[in-house]
């Protein structure tokens, strides 16, 4: 660790931000605002083409550090690395449309502190929708934590790793990253955001977590997620980039080390997976729509059974 990074904040507040002008004065204020006063703020552009970058350097707190990247990178990349531009011990995530609770870092880091072998906390979000999204939403995904039984403040996070896989890992039972805060040490031994991965790459990392750190729960909601038709969630959605993400988290976990019985799980996953990527892709092929991801994964799998390919997630 260098001398820099270990003189740096108890904690960073990270937020990657593309074409976020119109909610990102509220997600830097929130920040801001935190009753922690040991903290950083980065924002880190990723080459928005509107107001962005100019309403982020509109504020003179000497917390607030902003740098933009000179091309496009895309979420997951941005999100990398804006957590290697801060040097907090603990690593707040926000995204520039969601907003912190005042107390979030407080409450957050108390029980990180608690035990050192904390390696995630997450805690309960208000869902605010937005724009032309289904209403209903917000009252279907209010309480996604919901999923686990016997959730405690301090978990154990391979058993929480294990519910989630027997629930067919369909849903984020821990939420967005704008509900999570991960200990730098955590993100050092499980590696960034999946750069493969288009829409499922937070619950990819938390999985990774889960396998070699305790979890913490906050039960009262610490943020505001906002859904909105927008997001880069929904693009995704809409644009199908996100059909071999299943596939990319579960070969991700095969190379971790696992109990039996979830490795049986996993694999078994992956199956379906990967007969719903090939349905996809056919489909795809008929529209003309052939995805540069399959040469990729392919590629990905002749050196993994060749036993030349990298576990890293990149």
């Amino acid at each position: 660790m260098s001398a820099a990074r270990q003189a740096g904040p108890l904690v960073s507040i990270c937020v990657p931000a593309y074409n976020a002008e119109r909610w990102l004065a509220e997600a830097i204020e929130s920040a801001l605002a935190q009753t922690v006063a040991d903290l950083e703020l980065v924002v880190c552009d990723d080459a928005s083409t509107d107001a962005t970058v100019e309403i982020a350097r509109s504020y003179s707190d000497p917390r607030l550090r902003v740098e933009s990247n000179p091309v496009r990178l895309g979420k997951s990349r941005t999100q990398n690395r804006v957590i290697e531009l801060s040097g907090g011990r603990f690593v707040k995530f926000l995204h520039a449309d969601d907003r912190l609770a005042p107390t979030c870092l407080e409450e957050m880091l108390a029980l990180a502190l608690e035990d050192d072998r904390v390696g995630l906390v997450f805690a309960a979000r208000e869902v605010e929708v937005d724009g032309d999204v289904d209403p209903s939403w917000g009252d279907q995904y209010a309480r996604p934590h919901e999923g686990f039984t016997n959730l405690g403040r301090i978990n154990d996070g391979r058993a929480l790793f294990g519910q989630l896989l027997r629930g067919g890992l369909e849903e984020n039972w821990i939420g967005e990253p704008s509900a999570v805060m991960v200990s730098r040490r955590a993100l050092a031994g499980s590696g960034g955001f999946s750069e493969r991965i288009h829409q499922i790459e937070d619950l990819d990392l938390w999985l990774r977590i889960l396998l070699r750190h305790r979890v913490g729960f906050v039960d009262r909601p610490l943020c505001v997620y906002r859904r909105h038709s927008a997001s880069m969630t929904a693009a995704n959605q809409r644009k199908g980039r996100d059909w071999l993400d299943r596939v990319w988290l579960l070969d991700g976990l095969l190379a971790e080390e696992l109990d039996p019985a979830d490795r049986e799980e996993v694999e078994r996953l992956r199956r379906i997976a990967l007969r719903r990527a090939a349905r996809s892709q056919l489909g795809r092929i008929a529209r003309g729509r052939f995805d540069a991801q399959l040469p990729a994964y392919l590629g990905h799998r002749a050196l993994t059974l060749t036993g030349r390919g990298f576990r890293a997630p990149v």
